[in-house]
């Protein structure tokens, strides 16, 4: 219920607010950056409500900012930027190879395979979408494939970057909702194979329809293990940056430390590393995205915050609820997840929509942590689906293809990662790695 004691212009606080809410609605209609949109909101609110004040925004950033947790942000960030920066994917890519590269769709599926890898370094959707776009999109296409299929598929092989660990996002996670990230690293792992695997099978059928990359490549372990050996400095990052989280040894924080201390040093004994202009260029990089992360971060907490106030959460768990049937509140969850998805970006998402429906789910006897890796599922089907469809929009860059087009063909993708969403959702004890 919304005080009554405040307002501005003279105008009573139900109208300034709902007078406010459309501006919003108005500025993100017309293609205003979300962070200008959120900070509009919020500081608008205090204004509303005396109850806030505009030293508010201060004390968010400040207490917010100040949690240890949190500098694992950065640090993880850094250590893609770095094997980006070093020119290490190619190893990736022959390892991936000769993993996958003897299924039909020999090259579409290696992307995929080497999407997973990358997400386990970079932690980002973003970072593997690109980085696998650019190195497989000419590749495909000399190979014979469908423009539009190749990038659908790359596109579809990066919304495993936020669920396979370690994720950028399941760190945020777990510092704003006061989960563990080691144990929410520690559930990403399964949903992230399952979905690895759903993608691959999706593929290795449509190429097998429509004759794509036929191979007389033929799956060999000793051509894994050589490649595997040559990818040996990726592969070990990998092992150094979530073998000291699963094990305990080190926080998230000090173990992306130490895995930037150990690929630099091992390139550089490697030889191949001639000069360290990659550090500047990698380190600018980290500071360009963080300083788009954080403060997305800090006004989506403001406004969940004002949303709390209002007892906005009260407000649509009560409306979940009431459909009195465990099987319309799940339809209705898993309805409301996957549209938020497609609509917002991923910060916004997870901070606004994730704790106004989580009273609903924990009702269906969902613990919070799987909740965390439920919903991040969730958000990853977004990155493929219009009109937010982050990494459609990556690959329709790189390609020059209309990304709605891609988005049609990303639809089978689409039905898999939901049939994973689906899986994790009616059965959250099928996560055997999930605590709790």
């Amino acid at each position: 219920m919304i005080p009554l004691q405040a307002g501005v212009a003279g105008l009573p606080p139900g109208v300034a607010l709902s007078v406010l809410t459309l501006v919003a609605v108005g500025l993100f209609v017309v293609g205003v950056p979300v962070l200008l949109v959120f900070s509009t909101w919020a500081i608008g609110f205090t204004l509303i409500f005396p109850v806030f004040s505009l030293r508010n925004v201060a004390l968010v950033s400040y207490y917010q900012l100040w949690t240890f947790p949190l500098t694992a942000v950065p640090l993880f960030i850094l250590v893609g930027a770095l094997v980006n920066q070093l020119q290490i994917a190619r190893d990736i890519i022959n390892m991936s190879r000769s993993l996958a590269g003897w299924l039909p769709g020999s090259s579409a599926n290696t992307a995929l395979v080497t999407a997973g890898v990358f997400s386990a370094i970079t932690g980002s959707n973003a970072a593997t979408t690109a980085s696998v776009g650019e190195a497989f999109t000419d590749e495909l296409n000399e190979e014979g494939y469908d423009p539009v299929f190749s990038a659908a598929t790359i596109a579809a092989g990066g919304t495993l970057g936020i669920i396979i660990p370690p994720s950028v996002l399941f760190i945020l996670y777990g510092v704003t909702f006061n989960l563990s990230v080691s144990e929410l690293f520690v559930a990403g792992i399964l949903p992230g194979i399952l979905m690895l695997v759903g993608l691959i099978v999706t593929a290795t059928l449509i190429s097998r329809k429509r004759d794509y990359g036929v191979s007389d490549y033929s799956f060999s372990l000793t051509s894994v293990f050589r490649s595997m050996f040559r990818a040996r400095n990726s592969l070990l990052t990998i092992v150094v940056l979530l073998g000291g989280i699963f094990t305990g040894l080190f926080t998230p924080s000090e173990s992306a430390s130490i895995a930037i201390l150990f690929v630099v040093t091992a390139e550089f004994l490697s030889g191949n590393i001639d000069d360290f202009e990659f550090v500047t260029e990698s380190v600018q990089l980290t500071v360009y995205l963080v300083g788009i992360i954080i403060p997305v971060l800090i006004t989506s907490i403001m406004i969940q915050q004002s949303l709390s106030f209002l007892s906005l959460q009260d407000l649509v768990s009560n409306a979940i609820l009431a459909l009195d049937s465990p099987v319309l509140v799940g339809v209705a969850l898993l309805a409301v997840m996957l549209l938020s998805g497609s609509i917002l970006a991923s910060i916004p998402n997870m901070i606004l929509t994730a704790p106004l429906l989580a009273p609903a789910a924990f009702s269906l006897g969902i613990s919070p942590l799987m909740w965390g890796v439920i919903f991040m599922i969730s958000d990853a089907i977004g990155f493929i689906t219009p009109p937010y469809g982050l990494n459609l929009y990556i690959m329709s860059s790189i390609t020059d293809i209309d990304y709605i087009k891609i988005a049609r063909a990303a639809f089978p993708y689409f039905v898999v990662l939901t049939s994973v969403l689906v899986l994790f959702f009616v059965f959250p004890e099928a996560n055997v790695l999930a605590a709790g």
